[in-house]
């Protein structure tokens, strides 16, 4: 048992290590990546007390967030943005429960990308969704905001 959580661990360090998007997230609120490959990605969801809506359940706006983020580790590239989505849930997740995310980039040969992403809960599909991202060739949005100091 100590051997395959050793195994285990080790992937989720080589899988950060490889990630060039998302470094500054807090993946606490978007779960651990398991596995990284070119266009592919894994990662294990664990939702917090913090994270619950009603009756123990947690908003799916955190489910969401952890797909979208293992969807960006597919791609891997930076200057990725996530420019739309169709999702949907097809169960309600309870604190204790672990979701377990596969993306898989589809179209990866142009600057538009379809990534499909599926949680599961044990062996049972919670989720399924399509993540479209645009990679750009440098940073889409750099503002250069004046110094308070100069005058204006």
């Amino acid at each position: 048992m100590d051997e395959q959580t050793t195994e285990s661990e080790q992937k989720s360090i080589s899988a950060t290590q490889d990630r060039v998007v998302c470094n500054k997230i807090d993946t606490s609120l978007c779960g651990d990546l398991t596995f990284l490959s070119k266009n592919s990605a894994q990662s294990i969801f664990i939702p917090k007390e913090s994270m619950i809506s009603d009756d123990n359940m947690i908003h799916n706006g955190f489910i969401f967030n952890a797909a979208s983020y293992v969807a960006l580790c597919a791609i891997n590239q930076k200057n990725s943005i996530i420019i739309g989505s169709e999702v949907k849930f097809f169960a309600p997740i309870e604190l204790g429960h672990e979701i377990n995310f596969r993306a898989n980039a589809i179209q990866t040969e142009s600057k538009k990308t379809e990534v499909r992403v599926e949680g599961f809960l044990l062996d049972i599909k919670i989720f399924d969704g399509a993540f479209y991202v645009v990679i750009f060739d440098k940073k889409l949005f750099k503002l250069r905001l004046k110094d308070q100091n100069q005058d204006v």
